[in-house]
């Protein structure tokens, strides 16, 4: 398949410029005649691969914006985590995805081709018009609603920005369009990186429990003005579309594989050359011999300049196998160290971190332990997920495992929030949705077949004190833990109208008992790391030279240390929930005015 999408991409850009255009009215170009492309099934086809690069690519798909998430500690700050983004600062929009998405929807309409073959290339252009549009309702809140194809003069060029009722409702019609006509019905085939009518029902979900929850725990503020659906009225669609996929038995959770080493069915979700298509329902498919390459070994292991890792108030949060709340600390009040600190615990974290137990094939060919290595994590924390447990993997560009887009546990987390939220999510609910994600997670006792009653006192005073339904509460932990790293964590936050977290959750990192003594932090009889304050010019990686004063590096805790990071700059203010439009698009158009609050 990744054979074929090149080969028609690159038919349809040699036949038109239809993915060059760079503003809302200028015309691709029809160098071989629009007829080429839209009287036949073979152009209607090639055309929509253009819509293919839309989605995440290959250096970008393994971190998306949880680089900027509160549980991913990181080397250097961008201006929309110091809060410095500007009307000037901001660069101008782009719509051209969009024009060429409508510019195919106003073509497609040549008689010799079936209503129906077109209608299913229709429903897969309004899927992907939908999926741009959710971005930049999610990035700009209200925005211009442009549904047809515009041209010199036309009134839409100037006019201003539509509500955000008008945006949702015609985001949710694209996506029921597209649910009705797309034909495909799985991606269990070799077409797994193709949109199939059930992907359009969960970006509906997905929609739909995005703006539902922005309007409710929004309410009150200019976020939500003029706002007239309900929240309760999005939840209900969310759940529904959601639900109806959970009872066409397209999709399951991909289980089967028993853990060991660091590897699961949870992690070869993320690992295989080919995504696992029992769960996902759209993947993103890396080659190198089709300059497509995955950049996540690189990225995780090597690349010394982002270091991304994940931070331990977050780590905290994982389940204890039997489904018991973690504690950081041993009977004895004492803070534990990494092998306690990451065994007998939710195997998503063993799956998503260099855990006691990781192993992966060295230089030799030989599996082994392998430690987290310091000079490429902040917090000991290193992260595995999206990478190949191979150090041949490591060069830049060398992955060549696909990664998911959208799947199946998306769909069962959506459920179960939007029908919490709601009031109506039974036990059987539960069971059926994060009962089964648990299960899947090695997760043997607690609440997998009722609701939960207990709340969190960890996870609600560290994350979401103003949550008192543990149901809420066990569901956000659930999506935090399931979807870690896949691009959800920064929209999740601003929906909840949580985005205080950003800057007030402590970026720190494992527990480091002694200085100047080497530590076996993997429990495998092999020292791995010497954290010293005497300075030297060895170059053993295994070295790392700090200051003990260094309140960046370390916080002081009972009985040692905290590996720390720490960047100043950190901030919140919640006019971040969205971001501003530009100067120049403001420029262009005065009627996009009064820019969004707070700038």
């Amino acid at each position: 398949m990744k054979t074929k999408i090149f080969f028609y991409t690159t038919v349809l850009l040699l036949c038109t410029g239809a993915v060059s255009s760079c503003d809302l009215t200028e015309s691709p170009k029809a160098a071989a005649g629009a007829s080429l492309i839209f009287g036949s099934e073979t152009g209607l086809k090639a055309y929509c691969y253009s819509f293919y690069s839309i989605l995440p690519g290959g250096s970008d798909a393994h971190h998306l914006d949880d680089d900027i998430a509160d549980y991913v500690a990181k080397a250097s700050l961008g201006l929309y985590e110091q809060g410095a983004l500007t009307a000037d600062s901001q660069g101008g929009w782009d719509w051209t995805s969009i024009r060429n998405v409508n510019y195919f929807l106003e073509h497609n309409n040549y008689p010799e081709v079936p209503q129906d073959v077109r209608d299913n290339y229709s429903g897969i252009a309004r899927f992907f018009r939908a999926w741009l549009y959710y971005s930049k309702l999610t990035t700009y809140g209200e925005v211009p609603w442009i549904g047809r194809l515009l041209n010199p003069g036309d009134p839409e060029l100037t006019a201003p920005r539509d509500t955000r009722d008008v945006i949702i409702t015609h985001m949710i019609e694209d996506c029921d369009f597209a649910y009705e006509h797309i034909k495909l019905e799985t991606s269990k085939t070799s077409e797994a990186c193709l949109v199939n009518k059930w992907c359009a029902l969960l970006l509906k979900s997905r929609i739909c429990l995005f703006e539902a929850s922005w309007r409710k725990y929004h309410a009150g503020t200019a976020y939500v003005a003029g706002c007239s659906i309900t929240p309760e009225a999005l939840f209900a669609q969310a759940a529904e579309a959601a639900e109806t996929i959970m009872k066409s038995g397209a999709f399951t959770l991909h289980t089967g594989t028993e853990y060991e080493g660091g590897r699961g069915s949870y992690r070869e979700l993320f690992s295989s050359d080919k995504v696992p298509t029992d769960e996902v329902m759209l993947g993103v498919q890396m080659d190198a011999s089709l300059s497509s390459p995955g950049y996540a070994n690189y990225y995780y292991n090597v690349q010394a300049t982002s270091k991304n890792s994940l931070t331990r108030p977050f780590v905290n949060t994982y389940l204890n196998r039997d489904g018991s709340f973690y504690s950081e600390t041993d009977n004895q009040g004492k803070y534990k160290f990494f092998p306690d600190e990451t065994a007998n615990r939710d195997l998503r974290l063993n799956q998503t971190i260099r855990a006691y137990d990781y192993t992966c094939k060295n230089s030799k060919g030989e599996v082994v332990r392998m430690a987290p290595d310091f000079t490429y994590t902040l917090t000991g924390y290193q992260i595995t997920k999206f990478t190949v447990d191979d150090v041949a993997c490591n060069n830049y560009g060398a992955n060549s495992n696909d990664i998911p887009v959208m799947r199946y546990a998306e769909v069962l987390l959506n459920f179960a929030e939007a029908k919490a939220e709601l009031g109506t999510l039974t036990d059987d609910d539960w069971k059926n949705s994060i009962g089964q994600l648990r299960r899947r997670a090695g997760i043997t006792g607690g609440d997998l077949d009722a609701k939960p009653t207990q709340v969190d006192p960890y996870l609600k005073s560290t994350y979401f004190p103003d949550i008192n339904n543990p149901v809420i509460l066990e569901i956000r932990r659930e999506r935090t833990c399931e979807l870690c790293l896949e691009g959800f964590r920064k929209n999740d936050l601003k929906r909840w109208a949580c985005g205080r977290i950003w800057p007030n959750t402590l970026w720190t990192g494992v527990f480091i008992p002694q200085f100047e003594v080497p530590l076996d932090i993997n429990d495998d009889g092999i020292d791995d790391v010497l954290f010293t304050q005497v300075q030297t010019t060895s170059s053993d990686p295994k070295v790392v030279v700090v200051s003990d004063a260094d309140p960046i590096r370390f916080l002081a805790v009972p009985g040692g240390k905290f590996l720390q990071d720490v960047l100043p700059g950190r901030i919140w203010n919640d006019k971040m929930y969205l971001e501003p439009l530009s100067s120049v698009d403001i420029t262009m158009n005065q009627n996009l005015l009064p820019n969004n609050p707070g700038y």
